[in-house]
């Protein structure tokens, strides 16, 4: 079954507090609909500024689309095994760690000593880094408790939950987030019911 896919839908997802987990969001309503959102190097390239790891859009090609795609299977496999409470396999361990080992931006100073901007040479896989290098600070923090997958049966998405009581269920409560439309299903149900 095919689905189309709104502007919406497509829409980069910067809201789970760590670059490792939005870049986890770059595919959507995992084993529901699938939404991709970085499956052509022009869609990987808006990301990768998007996400602020570049200042521009770098130039992608299909075969850093297939690495990150890729890398996110992994990373999405480890934050799955972890929130579970289950030891990730070697094989995901060792590619997370050889991913972070790549080179990542480094910043350069421009020639009017007030601009800064971020740079690579092979910047698919340097933002792959960046990402890998994130979820190691992510554990090194001891913040692994706090990662949650989104209640919503059809989302999956994982977000780093800030609440003092470490209780949020949902990815987000805002705009499309599963935690508003979940409000708005509980508001009309309560006022559909008979009195």
């Amino acid at each position: 079954m095919r689905h189309e896919f709104s502007e919406g839908d497509l829409a980069f997802r910067f809201t789970s507090h760590r670059l490792c987990l939005d870049f986890l969001s770059t595919i959507g309503e995992v084993g529901h609909r699938d939404i991709e959102r970085i499956g052509t190097p022009t869609s990987y390239s808006r990301w990768i500024a998007a996400s602020g790891i570049l200042d521009r859009e770098p130039l992608v090609s299909v075969t850093d689309v297939e690495d990150a795609v890729e890398f996110r299977r992994i990373l999405r496999s480890f934050f799955s095994d972890v929130t579970a409470e289950i030891r990730p396999p070697a094989n995901v361990i060792r590619a997370i760690n050889d991913t972070s080992r790549r080179p990542i931006p480094w910043m350069e100073l421009a020639d009017d000593g007030y601009t800064v901007s971020r740079r690579a040479v092979a910047p698919a896989q340097a933002a792959l880094a960046s990402v890998a290098r994130d979820a190691l600070l992510l554990v090194s923090e001891g913040l692994l408790p706090r990662v949650k997958q989104c209640n919503d049966p059809t989302c999956n998405m994982f977000f780093l939950d800030n609440s003092r009581g470490n209780n949020r269920i949902w990815c987000s409560t805002e705009g499309r987030g599963c935690g508003n439309k979940a409000k708005k299903r509980a508001f009309r149900k309560r006022h559909s019911e008979p009195s």
